[in-house]
């Protein structure tokens, strides 16, 4: 189940693959045995030799802090295992943990058109989010169909579709696992809501002929978009292909996706980058689409005019173009590129500081620079450097008061450092580390008492801070301290 993928959907027998089960070891809330296991739970970091914790003794914080390791896609195998494990303990829990693995940090729009008044916060990991969610769907269905609205919400109708898709991909047309009836009813019913039929439209499955379907995934989305066509239009008149031409009138008259049609008929010029979602308007600047039609002036005066632009994705992407190395350069950017980038980061920045209380604020980033920062993070094609950095600048950003624009770096010992520049893009290329083997982070801690025994009140201090290491030293799930 969901563990092999089928070779071909049109005109082979799907596989049947076995349910795999797991069984937990429950240590009871006991201080003998808490004491007795608290070796067998160190393990030495591969970098330094270090002694370090394996688990903090809850899997919920466990699985939190392995989130960033999900950036690089686990087997449904791996995920039932997370899941059955968090679901026998806390099922309440286990949505949650799966709804911020999957939500898009964005204003949120429900299924009655209400909103919420500030951006959620979530990962945004479309795999990890939609494989647990579909574990949820087979083993305990009704709190999956009591959820599923507001999974679309905080992430995708193209979610929707995506599960179909694994489900034909993995266990063929015949061998379905998931409640197809009830998905068709669920897409049917956001079609008739005025605050949802747009976004679906957008992302019905284009039709085609058996033949242009060459991959897996195609012949999948085929097959889907021709069972929603039967579901909207009936059979009658498929062989003649009247219902599958109802089908693509239906989709090229959603609105939600104005700026892809202009493109496909070919009247770039009429694109309103305003409509461009940010990880869009984003690959069309990074490639030679402005160029090629033309409309690099244009854009270059679009984004000058404009205080920030619309971006959903993760810090460090944006800041991919200039390096994963610790000096990072921009030279090879235009200067349209470099404003979007520059735009895009306040955006995030925006969005995170209209959320902040105040008691969020008065953190300073603190940034491990020692030589295993500069291994690639699984998932990415960046290094933990590059992360911690983008990120440090990040909390730099959301400081107020004397530690706007400082931040802590530490190895072998700790430093206080300020960015120079008029923007992120400049603040991060002018900047430099020294990259050393030690990770030291009790330096911290050295590096607060030094300044405290000269006199300095404890009031001018950060209120905490925020770490940002590849935890070669640190505890493996340590990320905050206060």
């Amino acid at each position: 189940m969901f563990n092999s993928k089928q070779k071909q959907l049109f005109g082979v027998s799907p596989k049947t693959n076995q349910k795999t089960s797991d069984s937990t070891i429950n240590v009871p809330d006991n201080p003998f045995l808490r004491a007795g296991i608290k070796k067998s739970v160190t393990t030495n970091s591969l970098g330094n030799g270090a002694t370090k914790l394996t688990t903090t003794g809850s899997d919920f914080v466990d699985d939190f802090g392995k989130i960033t390791n999900y950036k690089s896609p686990r087997s449904f195998e791996e995920i039932s295992k997370t899941v059955s494990l968090q679901w026998s303990q806390n099922k309440l829990l286990t949505i949650c943990i799966i709804f911020y693995i999957r939500m898009i940090t964005r204003v949120t729009q429900l299924f009655d058109g209400s909103k919420t008044s500030e951006s959620m916060r979530g990962q945004g990991l479309k795999h990890e989010g939609i494989f647990r969610m579909i574990w949820i769907a087979i083993n305990a269905p009704d709190t999956f169909w009591k959820n599923i609205g507001l999974f679309i919400s905080i992430g995708s109708w193209k979610d929707v579709i995506t599960m179909l898709s694994y489900d034909l991909q993995y266990n063929g047309w015949s061998n379905r696992k998931l409640d197809w009836d009830k998905f068709g009813k669920l897409i049917l019913v956001g079609l008739e809501n005025p605050n949802h039929s747009e976004l679906i439209k957008k992302y019905l499955p284009q039709i085609k002929s058996n033949s242009q379907c060459t991959t897996l995934e195609a012949q999948a989305d085929n097959l889907i978009g021709k069972w929603i066509c039967s579901l909207l239009f009936g059979t009658k008149g498929e062989e003649s292909g009247t219902t599958y031409k109802q089908y693509r009138l239906l989709k090229s008259k959603g609105t939600a996706h104005q700026w892809q049609q202009l493109i496909s008929q070919g009247k770039h010029n009429l694109v309103n980058f305003d409509t461009v979602h940010g990880r869009a308007l984003s690959k069309m600047v990074s490639s030679k689409y402005l160029a090629n039609q033309g409309l690099t002036e244009k854009y270059t005066k679009w984004i000058a005019s404009k205080p920030v632009a619309k971006y959903t994705g993760y810090v460090y992407e944006l800041f991919t173009p200039l390096g994963v190395n610790t000096h990072m350069s921009a030279r090879n950017l235009k200067p349209h590129e470099k404003d979007t980038i520059n735009k895009q980061f306040l955006n995030l920045v925006e969005v995170a500081k209209n959320g902040m209380n105040k008691e969020d604020s008065g953190f300073i980033g603190v940034l491990d620079t020692s030589r295993s920062m500069t291994s690639l993070v699984p998932g990415t094609k960046v290094s933990a450097y590059s992360i911690g950095k983008s990120l440090t600048l990040f909390m730099s950003y959301l400081l107020e008061g004397r530690f706007n624009n400082c931040y802590l770096e530490f190895s072998r010992e700790t430093i206080m450092k300020q960015w120079k520049g008029d923007n992120p893009i400049d603040q991060l290329c002018n900047d430099n580390s020294s990259i050393i083997a030690d990770t030291n982070f009790l330096s911290v801690a050295d590096h607060f008492g030094k300044i405290l025994k000269e006199g300095i009140s404890e009031s001018f201090f950060p209120k905490g801070l925020v770490c940002f290491s590849d935890k070669q030293k640190l505890s493996p799930y340590m990320v905050t301290c206060m």
